[in-house]
């Protein structure tokens, strides 16, 4: 009884050292967060506070009737690590990008959206 007891015991201690797992995450890029793009107004904010507030674009498009697309993009890496004690490990890597495109009309914004891919 003692010796199944400590069996038990021991299964029991060994049963959280089996599976490991690591996560890390970082920021490669921020460009922007939620709270500015919170700040946006339709019809109010222009690009001298669009500049102002987010810096330059990481893309431009101006079309010929005064319409610009700017577009922002932030970038973060995860990287998580499964291991099963001395049997195997598995290393998980995933990129997100989120796109901030922000559309003007006449030098106003007039639409925006965020877009987000994973890798």
């Amino acid at each position: 009884m003692v010796k199944n007891s400590l069996l038990l015991l021991a299964c029991i201690t060994l049963t959280g050292c089996l599976f490991t797992l690591n996560s890390d995450g970082r920021i490669l890029s921020t460009v922007w967060d939620e709270a500015d793009v919170n700040r946006l107004q339709l019809g109010q904010s222009d690009t001298e506070w669009v500049r102002t507030t987010f810096g330059d674009p990481t893309s431009l498009v101006s079309y010929a009737d005064g319409t610009e697309v700017w577009k922002y993009r932030n970038r973060s890496e995860k990287d998580v690590e499964v291991r099963l004690f001395l049997i195997f490990s598995v290393d998980i890597e995933e990129e997100r990008v989120e796109t901030l495109t922000i559309e003007f009309d006449q030098g106003v914004v007039s639409n925006y959206s965020i877009e987000e891919v994973r890798f």
